[in-house]
């Protein structure tokens, strides 16, 4: 995967062997939601033992409560939501009150978001945005006047 450099801690795997992957006992597993869900039904058993991390391009819609469940039924642990610009650099990400994403870098605007400056139930103080309505699959555009 171009600019990707594997460690001892962190391994990409190009294709989902499930020996592989059992024996490297990962804590978090991590991709896009397309990634993660055609893992989830391949029923192949891929234990995680902290979380799942959703890669949600600048532009694309995060994932559905379909594909959290999906997630949780298969890997036994939540998902967590981070959104990367086009350069991958991140720019929010969700934390283990799952009521929006705390912002870490330019601000994401999406139709159906507002920013949220109330504290967080983690105790993280960074402004998080927040579903602010009933739209779904709406898509994160970073604010023009913050390229």
């Amino acid at each position: 995967m171009p600019g990707f450099r594997e460690t001892k801690q962190i391994r990409y795997f190009s294709r989902l062997d499930e020996d592989e992957v059992a024996r490297f006992e990962p804590e978090v597993l991590a991709g896009t939601s397309a990634q993660l869900r055609e893992i989830a039904l391949t029923g192949l058993a891929v234990s995680v033992r902290k979380g799942v991390v959703v890669f949600t391009q600048e532009g694309e819609a995060g994932p559905t409560e379909y594909d959290r469940n999906i997630f949780w039924d298969a890997f036994g642990v939540p998902a967590f939501q981070q959104y990367l610009d086009r350069d991958n650099r991140l720019i929010a990400t969700e934390c283990d009150a799952h009521d929006g994403v705390h912002v870490y870098g330019p601000v994401p605007r999406r139709d159906d978001w507002r920013l949220d400056d109330t504290p967080c139930g983690c105790g993280n103080t960074r402004p998080r945005l927040t579903i602010a309505s009933e739209v779904a699959g709406g898509k994160l555009n970073l604010c023009p006047d913050q390229r």
